[in-house]
């Protein structure tokens, strides 16, 4: 049985839980890669080999329903020239590290992360960025005394931005008695994976600076998983970045540093919910 499978659409997402559903409740662990179970179950594989029929596992999945902005796709696929159907697979690259605690106290973190690899200016190729494509785990195996899962403490759920950015600044420029102004480039930001914030809100609740994501959307810790589980990280939303309009010359991703608001909003708008089965 392969659990290591990409889950990017909706109709997949539905299978996977139907799929681990069926295989927990009629394999022993010998249908687990023992190397894949080295990733989560403490001891290591061996650990559940010895036992020809252990009590059970939990599935924890990450699916990834987000798509690239219309204006980011057309932008860089002048210069990827990617097919109908890769553009029809095209999904942000997200990644997070999710800690699960067992019932004993110990815990074990993971890395997971989803989306298309190869959507990346070409002039910034993946030798360039180690982190983008070393690790391709959607989802992992645990064992069932799982009390809770949640985002890593201290961390932040990241998505890649597959283009450099250009920050231009409004300046004054005077000749003579007359004065202009206009956008200079000041600063660059180079493909990255970037930290998804969320958004700034007063003492009663209400947004005063939007950014990637809503307090209502924030991925919640998960108690209490039965056994047998498909524990489901589902993202959705939008990756984009900004294009300042009104400046000669550049039709480039780019934004006015001095833009608190489009600042705040470069990498797009997500939601995190979690779907256990």
């Amino acid at each position: 049985m392969a659990i290591h499978r990409k889950l990017t659409t909706v109709a997949r997402r539905d299978a996977v839980y139907l799929g681990c559903a069926v295989a927990l409740a009629a394999a022993g662990c010998s249908a687990f890669n023992p190397a894949f179970l080295n990733l989560i179950a403490p001891g290591g594989g061996d650990a559940f080999i010895t036992l020809p029929n252990p009590p059970g596992f939990v599935v924890l999945a990450l699916v990834n329903n987000a798509q690239v902005d219309e204006s980011l796709v057309n932008y860089l696929n002048q210069r990827l020239n990617l097919t109908g159907p890769q553009l029809a697979e095209l999904r942000p690259r997200v990644r997070m590290r999710l800690r699960i605690t067992y019932s004993d106290g110990t815990f074990q973190t993971v890395e997971v992360i989803d989306g298309s690899g190869n959507f990346v200016d070409p002039n910034f190729n993946a030798q360039s960025l180690p982190d983008l494509n070393q690790n391709d785990l959607t989802n992992v195996v645990a064992r069932c005394d799982v009390a809770s899962i949640a985002l890593e403490p201290g961390t932040n759920i990241e998505v890649f931005v597959p283009v450099p950015l250009i920050g231009f600044q409004l300046v004054e420029i005077t000749t003579g008695t007359v004065v202009t102004s206009e956008f200079r480039p000041r600063t660059q930001i180079l493909p990255q994976f970037r930290a998804l914030q969320i958004d700034d809100v007063d003492a009663d609740g209400n947004t005063v600076l939007r950014r990637n994501i809503d307090v209502r959307d924030v991925l919640s810790p998960t108690t209490n998983v039965v056994c047998g589980s498909v524990v489901a990280v589902v993202v959705d939303g939008v990756l984009s970045v900004p294009f300042l309009r009104g400046v000669p010359d550049n039709d480039a991703p780019s934004f006015d540093q001095d833009d608190a608001a489009t600042v705040a909003s470069i990498g797009g708008r997500f939601e995190f919910r979690v779907s256990v089965q």
